[in-house]
């Protein structure tokens, strides 16, 4: 969808989504095209990440009603419709780009990516999907509710208005294995998983800190 076509949306339910989105003026904080490419950052890291998920709006167009074997339509998600500006729902989702997306075997690291450019970096200790799940639930419904966290409240809006502005939204991956100690203690013996993707999220952020002189401009928040 075309920036011009875009419709303002009413004041936000919490008014530090300000800080990166205006919504009076429809438009973001930053300049996206004054973010870092992610191809650039990955010669810094020396590492590829992966695109596991797209972005999308949550309308019928990208997920149809599904039907049950004697052919009537299952129970339908609740959707959002462009240009329902009082709607307090999920407006986006997340569509699987590849299998890595529901890895549980690993940690995650994250990026967020406008156009390619990233505007954050996270990660997770479950699957990308759970975590994307979780920002999901911040919608201003909940905001209003205070049922939500601020983090995914301000992601999930800022990804919206990137979507409805046209921009392509993409998650990317960087996979964190466990590492693995053999613990003696209480008599007996075990080999252990040891996380570290808290550490290495601190890692990959002071690496774009050094880099580029800021964090990325949606972090609100390091560590979840």
């Amino acid at each position: 969808m075309e920036e011009k076509e875009c419709k303002k949306m009413k004041a936000p339910a919490y008014e530090k989504l300000g800080d990166y989105f205006n919504v009076e003026r429809n438009e973001f904080v930053f300049s996206i095209e004054e973010q870092p490419e992610v191809e650039e950052f990955e010669k810094i890291i020396e590492e590829k990440a992966i695109v596991v998920a797209e972005c999308v709006l949550n309308t019928e167009e990208n997920f149809p009603g599904q039907k049950k074997k004697d052919g009537s339509l299952k129970k339908q998600r609740e959707l959002y419709k462009p240009g329902e500006e009082d709607y307090k729902g999920k407006k986006v989702d997340y569509i699987k780009v590849s299998e890595e997306w529901t890895d549980k075997e690993n940690e995650w690291l994250y990026l967020i990516t406008y156009n390619k450019r990233i505007v954050k970096i996270g990660m997770t200790i479950s699957s990308l999907e759970d975590r994307y799940k979780s920002y999901s639930c911040g919608t201003t419904r909940a905001m209003e509710k205070g049922s939500c966290s601020t983090t995914n409240f301000i992601i999930t809006e800022c990804n919206f208005n990137a979507v409805r502005k046209g921009m392509k939204v993409e998650i990317l991956g960087i996979k964190c294995p466990f590492e693995k100690k053999e613990i003696t203690r209480y008599g007996v013996t075990k080999i252990c998983k040891m996380s570290s993707v808290r550490d290495q999220e601190t890692m990959i952020t002071e690496c774009f800190r050094k880099r580029y002189n800021h964090k990325p401009v949606l972090c609100v928040q390091e560590g979840k």
